[in-house]
């Protein structure tokens, strides 16, 4: 690896874009030649290194802004760089514009201009996550596999067909072992799946990768086009790339394919937290390998954070092992310690963090919209909605709010219709979930039964309407039996519930349904967060029975107060943020409240021991939860948990013990 070989006269005068930049990162602006890996920390400047070395590049040293490409993993970043790089190059004369975009975009774009290597005869279509399941399970039932094996779920295949395309491997070079009977189900699978997509002229969003290697790689002739189009390129963010898009990038860059190898990557190892999605950290590590004349820079100063809050980071990062030598500094002041917070339990740990949000405000330290609440896992969110809402405290979610994920509105949709047989809504939700065989064509007869009684009786109901199917002869006898099922089964349930708590009634539908094993059997290995978000509304369920002191209306008072969380409506810009440490990345706030900071929680349970890849893969989740805080950060654990039912003591997480005591403070100040 070469170093920075750059001379700069001090008395050198620059345009504005190079102007602005520090010693570290004009240096790198300024190397045009040649790979380039840019190590840059969090909080460093590297959109702002990105864009003025490609604004650089054309205004200073004439390059065609055609020549040049940018991928990134986001249309946020992609827009931000396009809008910056569109500012730089305001006042020149500069005709058209460089490439930036996401990888799947620019490969779509580049796929369309080679129809004819493609097997499409026209215009594709991109199919998204359901579309691909909707061609998984018809394959699945032609090939006799039993998915109520949750193992054989189509979700699962799903994954696995992904996996295996973001390692770029087709199905005739899958080779599971003989007795690996999921996988030869996957080779068979991902085999007609293929097939069908590519029959149905569609392409999904692994595959818009995979194929255009594939034609790079086997068409030397388009492979020279597009390393002649694109003679410098750019890579955001390029500890999150796959197998795949290293793939693709050798095929434009290096040197044993034909490549000019004028490639700048930037990255961080330390935030590299997305291997569960295919993320391969070896392509930032391996970087000086696979160039060896590489030039590297290191963005070690931060911008953004206090002087402690970056010691801290520092001191919790280092202790991975598969990372590059890098330490961030800053010159800002110390600041604030690193407030760690331990309390009884979730709820005591909720309510903390509220008070402290509500006195940071009142002392005009910072406004609502300056304050985060991260945390691992989405069904950590709901005790925080719970005691800001009771405070009258707006806040927004970032992803799904409790009430609204799909597990819960299911639920509650069930204790809707129990409580009010008349609850059109909630009986159309219900009426095949979990699936029982009453599709959409029933759905749509019943429909049309319930406007013919509206019209005959101004009150007649859905429910009317769902009974009258059972004995008109409106549907077939299979679905008779099926919807005289469903008729059955909720009026149990109104019966038992008046003499359930909402704890007990919660059961009793999750095990009439049989709610639980259709979850795994749809989501596979992803259910988990789905089954804890059902385990924190039992818990709700439990301590909303323990807190009312009228008993014989339980169901009716809950779903008003429900309904009332649910229409609570915050301004969005005025809010206190929830968020997971996933969607926080590139993201930053003046306080953040890391929280729920125990062993099996974060780091997860898959965090065994320090030996254990997925302990690193948590300590950088930790480090990018820590560096999003600009001026305070506070980190919080509860020595007691409820998990499944159980109260469970907790132990505080090991990155509590790997910041120095004298950057800890552990009581508010």
């Amino acid at each position: 690896m070469l170093p920075e070989t750059v001379t700069i006269d001090p008395k050198q005068t620059w345009p504005s874009y190079l102007e602005r930049l520090n010693d570290s990162q004009r240096n790198a602006a300024l190397i045009a030649e040649g790979p380039l890996m840019v190590l840059a920390g969090a909080g460093s400047g590297k959109t702002k290194l990105l864009t003025a070395r490609i604004a650089h590049l054309i205004d200073g040293l004439g390059i065609s802004p055609h020549r040049i490409l940018a991928m990134t993993f986001t249309n946020k970043a992609a827009k931000e760089m396009q809008k910056r790089v569109h500012y730089f190059l305001k006042d020149s004369n500069v005709i058209g514009s460089p490439e930036i975009g996401t990888f799947h975009a620019i490969c779509a774009n580049i796929l369309r201009r080679e129809i004819s290597k493609t097997p499409f005869s026209k215009q594709f279509v991109i199919n998204d996550e359901a579309d691909q399941l909707a061609l998984i399970k018809p394959i699945l039932k032609k090939l006799n596999i039993d998915t109520e094996d949750k193992a054989f779920s189509p979700k699962n295949f799903q994954n696995k067909i992904n996996s295996l395309k973001c390692e770029a491997i087709e199905p005739h070079q899958f080779f599971p072992k003989s007795d690996d009977a999921f996988g030869n189900y996957v080779k068979r699978v991902y085999t007609d799946y293929q097939t069908v997509l590519f029959s149905s002229n569609a392409i999904d969003f692994g595959e818009i990768l995979c194929m255009l290697y594939r034609i790079l790689r086997d068409n030397v002739d388009i492979r020279t086009k597009y390393q002649t189009l694109y003679q410098y390129i750019h890579v955001d963010e390029y500890q999150d790339t796959n197998h795949v898009q290293y793939l693709l990038l050798s095929m434009l860059a290096k040197k044993e394919f034909g490549g000019h190898e004028n490639i700048c990557v930037v990255g961080d190892a330390d935030q590299c937290i997305y291997q569960w999605r295919g993320a391969n950290i070896s392509n930032i590590l391996n970087f000086e390998k696979d160039y060896p004349s590489v030039r590297s820079a290191k963005l070690e100063q931060n911008y953004r954070s206090m002087g402690n809050i970056v010691t801290a980071a520092n001191e919790v990062i280092r202790n991975n092992i598969e990372r590059k030598d890098k330490t961030m500094w800053t010159s800002n002041e110390p600041g604030n310690l690193i407030n760690c917070l331990q309390r009884a339990d979730e709820r005591s740990e909720a309510e903390t963090v509220v008070s402290e949000i509500r006195r940071l405000v009142a002392s005009n330290k910072c406004a609502y919209s300056d304050c985060v609440i991260l945390y691992r896992n989405h069904f950590q969110s709901r005790q925080f909605e719970d005691v800001l809402l009771r405070n009258k405290i707006p806040y927004q979610v970032i992803g799904t709010r409790f009430y609204d994920r799909k597990e819960v509105k299911d639920i509650m949709s069930y204790f809707r219709a129990i409580l009010n047989k008349d609850d059109c809504a909630s009986l159309k939700r219900i009426i095949n979930t979990p699936t029982r065989g009453i599709g959409d064509t029933t759905v749509e007869t019943i429909d049309g039964l319930y406007l013919q009684l509206l019209r005959k009786t101004p009150t007649a109901t859905y429910w009317d309407a769902v009974k009258e199917a059972t004995t008109t002869g409106a549907v077939t006898i299979a679905i008779t039996k099926k919807l005289n099922q469903f008729v059955l089964l909720l009026e149990r349930l109104r019966h038992d519930s008046l003499s359930l708590s909402l704890a007990e009634l919660f059961q009793l539908v999750i095990a009439e349904t049989k709610y639980v094993a259709a979850l795994q059997k749809e989501y596979g290995d992803e259910a988990e967060e789905r089954l804890a978000n059902l385990e924190e509304l039992r818990l709700l369920l439990e301590n909303f029975d323990e807190s009312q002191t009228d008993k014989a209306n339980l169901l009716s008072q809950f779903l008003e107060q429900a309904a009332l969380v649910q229409a609570e409506s915050n301004d969005v810009e005025l809010s206190v943020k929830l968020m997971t440490c996933h969607a926080a990345k590139g993201l930053e706030f003046l306080t953040v409240f890391l929280v729920g900071m125990e062993e099996g929680l974060f780091p997860s349970t898959r965090a065994r021991n320090e030996e254990d890849d997925n302990v690193e893969e948590e300590r950088r989740l930790c480090y990018v939860g820590m560096t999003r805080a600009r001026e305070r950060l506070y980190l919080s654990y509860a020595a007691r948990r409820m998990v499944w039912g159980r109260t469970e003591n907790r132990i505080p997480a090991r990155f509590f013990g790997e910041i120095s005591k004298k950057l800890r403070v552990s009581s508010l100040t």
